[in-house]
Order: structure tokens, then sequence, then C-alpha cells
């Protein structure tokens, strides 16, 4: 499987799956002005590795580095796994909650990957390499009293918290919250509303709903201002000593506490004697946002006030076509970056639905209601269809060069709630957290693990289906529970009235946490074995599994039953 997201050009076409091992530097791209290039440092995985973040994974003779357009950025993240230049749905490195994280002048620290600590690199070769990449900076933040405890690349902090979108990857690289914020919002008017913690803007056309959020934090908080436009000062002074690559330094948006979850690989101390954790990939973050209410509007909305109420078409004028998906799947294109796009094609849009930020989790965003629209709507002046399967996420010019102009945008989604009959499994699952020395999550329903797969054409019957002739599939919901240094999955589906099945739990022989596409792949398994864990094994050859029967009489014995099943594979016995 693979994420819905076009191939990248430059990854490899060989049929080997690469892994990115870390950022490298950012340079100009005299091809697409607009769009400066991100180096990112790349390892082809050996054959038979299963943890993709070990630093035998991957064959460092063969490493090499590529650079991707800026635009590219919301795409693309430390320990994400391509092949054939399709992103896949796995990902190497562990998943980590640091909760009660502070963030302050105090705690963070900027530091390069190679500094000298304690007398060895920073990032120490023996546990994680990453080749030219070395020189790029990295946040260390403090965590049980070492100063170095996690240890995040700016260039992820960038991708985070400010690149959510390719447009404002652009505005973030070019410096224009400092030097040309008309050209993100209408300054004049934009404000905040302090009795209702309500920031209002004005977006400008080439900026999505989206990215309001994102906006909207940046202009009312003075440390995500301040973060926002380190990005291009710091380059800017490299620039000034002639370095050709630039390594951007970053901070954080905000001050205070968060829990942060994290994709990380751990990483022994010099003595030896304790761990500090690398971290890949940033997942979510729950600091507030310096409002609590966002109005979005835009200089040439066509909202319409009221029926009744609004002045005849012929009074208005035009508005800008806007952003929309077009009509042909984005995954069949190719995204390249050295060759401008051409605005004489409607835009592209490769959406990434994420629940990113816990403020934002109850947050609509709104629109002005009006007394008289001033614009109708054009229409798409520009074809919908999709000419080539070649894309971009540069500017671009009103040439006729057949490139599709693309923006990559993270939208902001509340999680999906789990169906009603997982009431229970989800109050075990609040009430194992913290007990017996456990740490459990409701994993995050993607599209790889919310529902048992297919195994047969669509409109057949099928037991995938909890109402075949509905076309209803059987949800599913997967718990993830830490122990000392073991990672566990519960796995739990829809079952129909009458229907008896056994609650899963499944591990790995080293520890590591199963990802989304090797769960999809046992889930088909159980599908072709129609719900029957006992006739699914061997389950791929490597994977754990041990069963329990739903006799419990409380959500209490329910939690006691999964400890005890823990304590046995702990034992093993």
């Amino acid at each position: 499987m693979r994420k819905a997201i076009p191939r990248i050009k430059e990854f490899p076409d060989d049929g080997r799956i690469w892994r990115v091992d870390w950022f490298g530097g950012v340079e100009r791209n005299p091809q697409v002005p607009s769009e400066p290039k991100i180096q990112l440092i790349i390892s082809p995985v050996v054959d038979g590795a299963t943890d993709y973040a070990a630093s035998n994974a991957v064959n460092h003779e063969e490493r090499r580095s590529i650079s991707i357009g800026v635009g590219q950025l919301p795409l693309v993240s430390i320990g994400s796994l391509w092949q054939n230049r399709h992103c896949l749905i796995e990902s190497a490195g562990k998943t980590k909650v640091f909760e009660n994280l502070i963030i302050s002048p105090e705690t963070v620290r900027l530091v390069k990957s190679d500094v000298l600590v304690d007398g060895q690199q920073l990032i120490r070769k023996k546990y994680h390499q990453i080749g030219a990449g070395l020189a790029a900076q990295c946040l260390a933040i403090e965590w049980q009293d070492d100063p170095y405890g996690i240890i995040i690349p700016t260039a992820e902090i960038i991708r985070f918290y400010y690149a959510t979108s390719s447009d404002l990857a652009k505005a973030i690289f070019a410096g224009d919250f400092r030097h040309d914020l008309g050209a993100i919002v209408n300054p004049d008017e934009c404000q905040y509303v302090a009795p209702e913690r309500r920031c209002i803007l004005k977006l400008r056309k080439e900026f999505a709903d989206v990215d309001a959020y994102i906006i909207g934090r940046i202009l009312n908080c003075h440390e995500a201002l301040e973060g926002a436009v380190l990005v291009h000062d710091s380059m800017i002074k490299q620039a000034v000593l002639g370095k050709p690559r630039l390594y951007p330094d970053a901070a954080f948006p905000f001050v205070g506490s968060t829990n942060l979850r994290v994709r990380m690989k751990g990483m022994k101390t010099p003595d030896e004697k304790s761990w500090r954790f690398i971290v890949f990939a940033l997942e979510h973050c729950t600091a507030p946002f310096p409002f609590s209410a966002i109005t979005c509007d835009r200089d040439n909305s066509n909202l319409r006030p009221e029926e009744g109420k609004d002045q005849p078409d012929d009074l208005k004028e035009p508005a800008y076509p806007s952003k929309q998906p077009s009509g042909q799947d984005v995954t069949d294109g190719e995204l390249q970056s050295d060759e401008d796009t051409s605005k004489n094609i409607q835009s592209a849009v490769v959406s990434m639905p994420e629940e990113r930020f816990g403020a934002l989790a109850g947050m609509e965003l709104e629109k002005p209601e009006k007394e008289v629209c001033n614009y109708f709507s054009a229409g798409v002046v520009r074809p919908l269809a999709l000419p080539t399967e070649v894309f971009g996420t540069g500017d671009g010019s009103y040439s006729d060069t057949g490139i599709t102009p693309t923006s990559a945008e993270v939208k902001h989604i509340r999680q999906e709630a789990i169906p009603a009959s997982f009431e229970n499994f989800e109050a075990m699952v609040k009430h194992l957290d913290g007990e017996a020395g456990c740490r459990a999550r409701i994993r995050a329903r993607t599209d790889a693990i919310a529902y048992i797969p297919l195994t047969k054409p669509h409109k057949a019957w099928q037991w995938s289906y909890l109402d075949s002739e509905k076309q209803q599939r059987r949800a599913v919901v997967v718990a993830d529970i830490v122990r000392g240094a073991s990672a566990y999955s519960l796995i739990e589906f829809q079952w129909r009235e009458g229907e008896s099945f056994k609650l899963a739990m499944v591990s790995l022989p080293s520890g590591a946490r199963l990802g989304d596409e090797q769960l999809y792949l046992l889930l088909r398994v159980l599908a072709k074995k129609e719900g029957r864990w006992e006739n699914a094994k061997p389950l791929l050859g490597y994977v754990e599994l041990a069963t329990l029967k739903h006799t419990w009489p409380s959500v209490f014995a329910y939690a006691d039953a999964v400890v005890s099943k823990i304590m046995v594979k702990l034992s093993g016995s």
C-alpha cells in the first residue's frame, strides 16, 4: 500500500525501498525561481529488514542525496519509506508521547547535528548515520534533566508547524511574513478581538482556507512570528558568507507545556547510562493557539448574503477561480522540481487529512456574514482536466510548459469517533493507560486500518462487510500499549448480531511497534479467514499473536486480562 500522494520524480525507481534518513541544506533553483530546493539524504533498505529505523536496516554504502522543491516538504518526513517513487504507508521509527514537555528559552537550544557533546557527535554514528546532513541544524530539548534528551531537526520543526502547505512553505522560505506580508493577507483588514479570543483574517487568493490557522497563529503570537521569520533570516546570514547550501534555523511557535507525540528512535548517551531520542517526525502537539475562534474572508469573496438581500450580478466583479481538486486522481501523476508550472492550467490539490494540533480539535473556520456581495463566481476559466501527469509546486508563469501547478495541503480533521460498539474497548484503554506501568492509546484511524479490507469486488457479498446489501464495512479499532521497551497492538472489529470473535494482541519479537501497513496486511489475512485469528497463523511469518475471549464482567477485569497476557509474553511462557 502507499499514501495517496503523487510520485516524486527525484526518488529512485528501482524496485527497492528507500528510507529518508535526514534533511540537508536548502539551495536556489534556477529552473524554478519561486521555489528553492531542499536536500534529502536517503538510503536503500536491505532485504529482510523489519525494524526500518535500525542502523543496519539500510545499506549505508549506497546512501545518496536528492533535492526537491520546498513546496513538496509537506509530503516528506524523515523515516518515510519510498518505493518506485511512491510513498509507502509504513514509516521508520516508534511512536512516543512526551507528556508535559516544557518549551522555553531555558530548555531548548539550537545545535548542529555534528556538534560535540561529551566528546562525541550529537547524532552518534552507531545509532543513526546521516551523511551529508550532519551540517543541518537541530533543536535539542531538555528531557529528564538531560539538555540533549530530545533532538529534532529544524527542517522537521518547519515542516510540522509552519510549512503545512506548499504555499506556506514557499512563503516561509521566501521570508514573506517579514518582507511581503501583503502577499499573504490584507494587513489592514486583519485583527484580533480580545474579548472573544477571535482571529480575523483577510487571506489573499493564493492561500487555502486551511492555511488560515497557521497564518493566524503567526500573526497573533510573538514566538510564532519570530519562528516564521527566523527561517529566511538565518539563511540570508549564511548566504552573505557565500555558502551555496543553507541550513535554516527554526524555533517552536509557542512557549510553555505540551504533550508531543513523535515518531522517533532511541540513542544511548555517551556514558551508556540513559537514553536520548532522535525525532524523525512530529505527529501531534497539544500546545495552545493564541485564539479560540477564527474568521476567514477574502478580498474578492463571492459568499452571498441571505436570499433576496443581494445586489444584481451585473453590478458585481468576477471572483478569482479558486484552487480545487481536478477530476483526475493526482496519485497517477508525478511531481518534479526542474521545470516550472503553467498558470494556464487549473491547479491540482493534494489534500492530507491529519489530526495535527490538539488546540484545533473543536475549532471551526468561520466565514463572515455579508450584507451584500460584490463578486460573482466567474467559474473555472482554466481547464479542470489535467493535460499531463507531470506536476510541480512552483508559482509558475503563463507560458505553456504543460506542468500542472500543484499544492499540497494538510487539512486539519478531528479523529473519527470509533463506533459505539467499541465503547467498552475505549473505556478499557483509558483505564489501562498508566496502570501497571503501561501506556495505552487508541491509534488514529487511517485508511489502512479503519476497516476490514475487502477480499472480493466491492459489489460482491463477503465477510468483510458488516452488511453486504448496504456495503457497510466492518470497522476496526486499534490500541497501542507500551510496557517497558515492548509495544503491543490490540485489534478489535465490529461483529454482526449472533457472531462471536476474539480480541487479538499482536507484537513483534523485537518489541518494535507494528506500523499501519503491517496491520493492514494482518487484517487482509484475517478477512480471508473470516475473522478467526486462530486460523490465521502464522501471521506473516514474524508477528506474534495472542487472543482473548470476550468474557470480562467489567472494564477493570478487561484491562487486567490484557495486562496478564502482556506479562505472559514478557515472561516468555
